[in-house]
């Protein structure tokens, strides 16, 4: 068995920390033990979550649009090397700092496939590179549901720099500088922690807030169709794509995560069936607060339905129905939580 060095960018995120505890308790990665796994983020939480302290954990402050820090984070001292970058300015925030977008999203991806690039030349060892795009690469399209193989016209500023990320890995592998994959992953649900600056955070926390005993005033209609998809599911994904056999010839190597299409009414209506009848006065309240703007983007989404043909040939897990999604959350991130979920399955 070899040895693999493993870096995440945007480590210290919630998807980042999921998947560092996730690859900790593997142990391994593409068949090779994991010899360290770095954490790359532009600040550390206080405390520091409990796996820090693993040996085998390094923590970074920093990012990736700083070039000397990439070629630093390149360096393997003969191990392989994988690299997971997870770290994007959100759909909201990118809508309105443009040049942030440019540069956290693009920039500092470019930054780092060109790191790994020269980390490896001449080396037949090249780094696997995942990087998390979004569904908000689809946008103008007639397709629905939107598939692997659908043009990307993005409508947001965030969308684009992903799609444009895409383009860069497809090449960057073609090329043979490294080894690079995508992930398109629809909304995760459901998110622990305060709400995230994306136009679809709603789909958590009209599941965490009510949980939690507070009060969730819903920006967009109940019946909006979305795709969505689970934490478990989508770090299972990264790592199961990582390891994946690519299909020889295959230029393109970005890969729609497998999702559940459902509406906001759907999931109050799962939260109402996992949490015990008697309990359900301890929930927050759910309103309607409509934003007539944040109600027509997200309408619009071309992301309301995704195929995901290509995971499932590579192997990818699938989530689970929602009442199964809900109960993950309490099992995972449960700690705040003013009810249990009931025994009925």
């Amino acid at each position: 068995m070899g040895r693999r060095r493993v870096v995440i960018i945007g480590g210290l995120g919630f998807l980042g920390q999921e998947l560092c505890k996730a690859l900790l308790r593997a142990g391994k990665l593409a068949g090779d033990e994991i010899s360290n796994i770095i954490l790359v983020d532009i600040s550390i939480p206080e405390p520091r979550p409990a796996f820090c302290s693993d040996p085998r954990v390094e923590v970074q402050v920093g990012s990736a649009t700083d070039e000397d820090l990439c070629k630093k984070l390149m360096e393997s001292s003969g191990d392989s090397l994988s690299v997971f970058h997870l770290a994007g300015i959100m759909s909201g925030q990118g809508e309105k700092d443009f040049d942030l977008a440019l540069s956290a999203n693009l920039d500092a991806t470019r930054n780092m496939l060109q790191a790994a690039r020269k980390a490896r030349e001449g080396v037949p060892d090249k780094v696997r590179f995942v990087f998390t795009s979004t569904a908000a690469a689809f946008g103008e399209t007639d397709e629905s549901p939107v598939g692997d193989t659908t043009k990307l016209v993005p409508l947001n500023t965030y969308g684009m720099t992903k799609a444009c990320c895409e383009l860069l890995i497809n090449d960057f592998t073609r090329k043979g500088f490294l080894d690079g994959r995508s992930a398109r992953l629809p909304t995760v649900v459901v998110r622990p922690g305060i709400p995230n600056a994306a136009s679809t955070s709603c789909f958590s926390g009209v599941v965490r807030e009510p949980l939690h005993g507070v009060d969730c005033a819903l920006p967009v209609g109940r019946h909006l169709v979305h795709a969505v998809s689970s934490t478990r599911a989508i770090v299972g994904g990264l790592q199961a794509l990582h390891d994946a056999q690519w299909p020889m010839g295959l230029v393109d190597r970005a890969v729609n995560l497998p999702s559940i299409s459902i509406t906001l009414q759907e999931m109050i209506d799962s939260l109402h069936r996992v949490v015990n009848s008697n309990d359900h006065h301890k929930l927050g309240k759910i309103t309607d607060q409509i934003d007539p703007f944040l109600n027509k983007v997200v309408a619009g989404m071309a992301c309301r339905k995704m195929t995901h043909e290509r995971a499932m040939k590579l192997g990818l897990p699938e989530p689970g129905d929602l009442d199964t999604i809900i109960r993950e959350f309490l099992e995972d991130f449960g700690e705040l939580a003013v009810v249990a979920a009931s025994s009925e399955v």
